[in-house]
């Protein structure tokens, strides 16, 4: 077999420079004596029972899932974001419910990152938004309810007369 660099290499012999080839059954392994790659768990032992790594006991890697942590609010500290309001403000004035729940997200999304200060100030102009969209839709739906009641009483007092 000719190396396109110019010299031959031998049957069964490891190729020259790189890394040494591997032996059959040890796919993806390092060789013996060196260390997993990138503080990886070693083939076949299950997740939690490799020694502790960076100040790290075994088993225990960061918060447990659920519990208050670095960027969420603490016990009496949670920041409404008022989606389901602004999805039904939808159906009440739609222009404002749609920054309403753009708003919202960004509740959620300060939160995720632990802007707080900034978490509470969109949840406050989202209730605005909610608010307003709500008082708009609620007039416009009195209004739309009386014009209907108005056209109706009118249809009925409504009389014609045919000329034969």
């Amino acid at each position: 077999m000719t190396n396109p660099y110019g010299h031959q290499q031998g049957y069964g012999q490891p190729p020259s420079g790189g890394m040494p080839a591997q032996q059959p059954g040890q796919f993806g392994q390092p060789p013996q004596g060196q260390p997993q790659p990138y503080g990886q768990q070693p083939y076949g032992q299950p997740y939690g029972q490799q020694a502790g790594q960076f100040g790290q006991q075994p088993g225990q890697f960061g918060q447990p899932y659920g519990q208050p942590g670095m960027g969420q609010p603490g016990m009496g500290q949670e920041i409404k974001d008022y989606f389901g309001w602004a999805i039904g403000c939808i159906f009440l004035f739609w222009p404002l419910a749609i920054f309403a729940i753009i708003k919202s997200n960004e509740v959620k999304s300060n939160v995720r990152l632990g802007n707080l200060p900034a978490a509470q100030e969109a949840s406050n102009s989202t209730k605005t938004m909610c608010m307003i969209a709500t008082i708009i839709g609620a007039i416009g739906w009195v209004i739309s309810i009386i014009m209907i009641i108005v056209s109706i009483s009118a249809v009925d007092t409504y009389t014609t007369y045919s000329g034969y």
